[in-house]
C-alpha cells in the first residue's frame, strides 16, 4: 500500500489547497500516481491557534470534500495535523485530538533555525503521554540536530524533494534501513503535476526500499479511521 503521509488537501484548511477543485485535482494526481492512500497533514500553529478552533475547521474541510467529490474513486484520506513544535505543547489539553485520527501518531514540525534544549525535551514529552511523534520533513533540518530525538527513539518522515536528482540520500536511506524513517511524503501544496512526481522519482530511486517504508507506515496507519469508507460507498450505489 503506497501511502502519501504527508500533503496539504484539505480546501482553505491552510495555505496548501485553496478550493475543493484545487482538492481534486491534488487527490487525482495522486491516484494517478498510484497512491493508495494519503494523510492530510493542515498546518496547526499552537501559538495562534486552539485545538478546538483547527478541529472545527478541518472538520468544514473535511465535509466540503465529502460532499463534492466523488470520494469512492480517489485514494484514503486519513485525518491527522502537521503539529509545530512550540515549547511546552505536551501540555496543551486535548493535544491527542490532533493525532490522526484512530491512532495515536502525531505528526511534528520542528522549527527552522536553532533548537532548544525545551524543544527536544518538549517531543519526549510528547511521547510521554502516550502519543507517538513523528517528525516531519527531517531532510529540512541538518541531522546533527535529528539524530538525537531518533537515537532516543524518535520515529520520522522524510519528503520526496530530499531525493532530487544529485541530491545526497544515503543517509536517509540508512536510517529507513534502521526503521527510524517510517513515512514518505510529497508534502504537496497547489495541484501542479510536476511537484507530484517527486514523490513518483523517489519511489523510483528508492525501489524495494520505499515498500519497506510504506509497510511501516501502514503498520502506524492499522487503526486510522479512513474520511470515507470505499466499501460502503459501494454497498450505498448497490442498495
Amino acid at each position: 500500500m503506497k501511502i502519501d503521509f504527508h500533503a496539504h488537501i484539505l480546501p482553505r484548511a491552510d495555505h496548501g489547497c485553496d478550493s475543493s477543485a484545487m482538492a481534486e485535482a491534488q487527490l487525482r494526481l495522486m491516484k494517478d500516481a498510484g497512491t493508495d492512500a494519503v494523510v492530510a497533514t493542515s498546518h496547526f500553529y499552537p501559538n495562534t491557534d486552539s485545538i478546538s478552533s483547527f478541529l472545527a475547521r478541518r472538520q468544514g474541510c473535511l465535509d466540503a470534500l465529502l460532499k463534492k467529490l466523488p470520494m469512492a474513486e480517489l485514494p484514503v484520506v486519513y485525518q491527522g495535523a502537521e503539529v509545530l513544535v512550540c515549547a511546552g505543547i505536551h501540555k496543551m489539553e486535548g493535544l491527542e485530538r490532533l493525532a490522526i485520527v484512530g491512532t495515536n501518531v502525531l505528526l511534528l514540525e520542528m522549527p527552522f533555525g536553532a533548537w532548544s534544549p525545551e524543544l527536544y525535551t518538549t517531543v519526549l514529552e510528547v511521547r510521554s503521554r502516550g502519543l507517538c511523534p513523528v517528525l516531519a520533513h527531517i531532510d529540512r533540518y541538518d541531522l546533527q540536530n535529528v539524530m538525537p530525538l531518533l537515537e532516543k527513539g524518535i520515529l520520522a518522515q522524510v519528503n520526496a524533494e530530499a531525493f532530487g536528482l544529485f541530491a545526497k540520500t544515503a543517509p536517509y536511506e540508512a536510517l529507513m534501513r534502521e526503521g527510524r524513517v517510517v513515512a514518505l511524503g510529497s508534502d504537496l501544496h497547489g495541484s501542479k503535476a510536476a511537484d507530484y512526481k517527486r514523490f513518483v522519482r523517489m519511489q523510483k530511486k528508492l525501489g524495494s526500499l520505499a515498500d519497506t517504508v510504506f509497510a511501516a507506515t501502514e503498520q502506524l496507519l492499522q487503526n486510522a479511521t479512513p474520511l470515507f469508507e470505499k466499501k460502503e460507498r459501494v454497498d450505498i450505489l448497490l442498495t
